[in-house]
């Protein structure tokens, strides 16, 4: 009896905090003047995790809940957010409030109003507490905000550059050869003449790709595409290579572990900054694989940062361009400081600081171009009306070039090369890596415009500028804005939408600096970020997606394995189930046929 009593008073207790908590942030939101819709659970929360997030509960909410609640449930869940498009922002306005009971979020998808939030950095700053997790081995440029965001960025920008995008380009070509070679041999070893490849998942063949690409212009580290044998790797570098099997004391392979980071960085994460480091390994045998891969990843990393000391020691020129080296010039900077200097904002970088970057620029650098090249496969397959407009647009590029892309010259081909980036810009409008970036107001409240009101968002209220409604908007986009469309980019195209907006001053947002380009409104195009905080490496990775894209489609056509009815059917069911991990990503393969040309 005693204990019945204490349950029926603690659930007493716990719907009574549960509703004040409820009422109180109502009040919040119609104090702002902005339409608002309550969602009674914490979209982060473990009820939320627990009940919305398993395979036959989204089935259940995507096929049995009206439309409108449905679209609710997954706005509010992480990793379903995209497949509600832009319908919240068209039913409750593109600036309205989320209220739950633990707080108060303005989401946002009005253009205007984003690229105020972006700019406003003192008054809409990040909430950098939501990336603690991602300082799992040290702090770096996505776990800073303010003086310290600053001094972080001023020593990794200066990587980012003509010379360093000159390398990538050299090593994508490299890399897209040999990743074609190995497709070859994978279907047919002993006939150099096929006329035709199936490849039936891509997913670690592009990140494998992606990663040694950055793995070179980035860490100096040049890896073969094929796997090399054990006993085969006798260099200091060999260490990095996807040897069978994993270098001696390793679980994994260094590119093994990374692609475990991007598919279980969670677990990895909970096994490793949120179980408590007394917990004995052996009362948690669940998390071994999340334990080895925390170890080996962050044996990776010095090794990787031991092999940038040496180069740097002995003067090696190549090296001189990649983004350890910065970094490290940052690092000794620190360690030769005197008192008044180490008093000064730019201190340079602490050891630590050195690993933590090269963390996140490892996992999340090479994910998005990765997952990026993965869609616009599947993409073009579909629209064959667009892969032949790639090719026309391949063809008049490289007409005046060598057929062999090894010579091609990064300063002069670049530029010409508008379809594949087109293609590129189209595919990140379609499926942002991020589907929505968090701001909040800070300690003070927050002044904001929409349309010709003015609201004070108060303090300690989450921002989320919602890249699915902006990208998704017929405001911005035109009636086609659904569609697969890359030529609406192309700056020669004067009948597309984006036309209209050549006058425009004010749109060269990140990602878009070209003249070859048209421009969208400026805040409707947030893939790359914008303002401040807009993504470093956005030319990097543009510069390989396109080189990807150059040297595949001007040899060879893409089509599916199963071009039925049913099979393109279940390409684009493939493609409407992405869920966000990491970054936005297909969870099923489409099996691919690539034919030659």
């Amino acid at each position: 009896m005693i204990w019945t009593t204490a349950i029926l008073c603690l659930l007493a207790w716990s719907t009574l905090n549960f509703i004040q908590k409820l009422h109180r942030n109502v009040r919040i939101a119609q104090r702002t003047g902005l339409p608002y819709v309550v969602f009674p659970l914490k979209s982060t929360g473990v009820i939320v995790s627990i009940l919305f997030t398993t395979k036959w509960a989204r089935y259940i909410v995507d096929q049995c809940l009206p439309g409108w609640l449905a679209d609710a449930v997954n706005d509010n869940t992480f990793d379903k957010r995209w497949t509600g498009k832009n319908r919240q922002s068209k039913r409750r306005g593109s600036v309205h409030v989320v209220v739950n009971p633990d707080g108060v979020m303005c989401r946002v998808g009005d253009a205007e109003v984003a690229a105020y939030v972006f700019n406003a950095r003192q008054d809409f700053p990040k909430p950098t507490w939501m990336y603690d997790v991602l300082g799992l081995y040290g702090p770096n440029l996505v776990t800073c905000e303010d003086t310290e965001w600053a001094r972080h960025r001023r020593h990794t920008a200066t990587a980012f550059n003509e010379k360093n995008n000159a390398l990538v380009w050299t090593q994508s070509i490299r890399q897209t050869t040999e990743m074609i070679e190995h497709w070859r041999d994978r279907t047919s070893p002993a006939d150099a003449s096929i006329d035709a490849v199936t490849v039936r998942t891509s997913r670690e063949d592009i990140l494998k790709f992606t990663l040694n690409i950055f793995s070179s212009a980035g860490f100096g580290v040049h890896m073969p595409f094929k796997p090399v044998p054990q006993e085969a790797a006798t260099a200091p570098d060999d260490i990095f290579k996807d040897t069978v099997p994993p270098a001696p004391g390793f679980d994994y392979t260094f590119r093994g572990v990374v692609a475990y980071m991007n598919t279980h960085l969670k677990a990895v994460l909970a096994a490793n900054m949120v179980l408590p480091a007394w917990t004995p390994r052996a009362l948690v045998p669940f998390f071994k694989q999340e334990f080895a891969a925390y170890r080996d990843l962050g044996a990776y990393l010095h090794k990787l940062v031991a092999r940038g000391e040496a180069a740097r020691v002995v003067g090696d020129r190549e090296s001189k361009s990649d983004l350890l080296q910065g970094m490290l010039a940052a690092r000794d900077y620190a360690r030769r400081a005197g008192p008044a200097e180490r008093g000064s904002k730019d201190v340079g970088f602490s050891d630590s600081e050195v690993v933590g970057n090269a963390f996140i620029f490892i996992v999340a650098g090479h994910e998005t171009v990765a997952t990026t090249l993965r869609y616009a496969l599947v993409l073009l397959a579909l629209n064959q009306d667009a892969q032949d407009w790639l090719y026309e647009g391949i063809v008049e590029a490289t007409q005046d070039a060598s057929s062999d892309p090894a010579s091609w010259d990064y300063a002069d081909m670049f530029p010409k090369l508008v379809a594949p980036l087109c293609i590129m810009l189209e595919t990140m409008r379609l499926y942002p890596p991020v589907t929505s970036i968090p701001k909040w107001t800070g300690n003070t409240p927050s002044r904001l415009v929409h349309g010709d009101k003015t609201y004070v968002l108060p303090p300690k209220v989450s921002v989320t500028l919602d890249a699915n409604a902006l990208h998704y908007s017929e405001e911005y986009w035109g009636n086609d804005v659904r569609d697969f469309h890359p030529q609406r980019w192309d700056a020669r195209n004067k009948d597309s939408f984006l036309a209209q907006n050549a006058d425009l001053p004010g749109l060269s947002v990140p990602g878009l600096e070209y003249r070859s380009v048209h421009k969208p409104v400026r805040g409707a195009y947030i893939p790359f970020s914008d303002g401040f905080r807009a993504c470093l490496g956005k030319k990097f990775a543009q510069v390989e997606f396109v080189v990807a894209m150059a040297v595949l489609f001007g040899r060879y056509r893409v089509e599916l394995e199963d071009n039925t009815v049913k099979g393109r059917m279940d390409a684009e069911r493939v493609l409407g189930e992405s869920l966000t991990v990491l970054t936005l990503a297909m969870q099923e393969s489409v099996p691919l046929r690539f034919v030659r040309r």
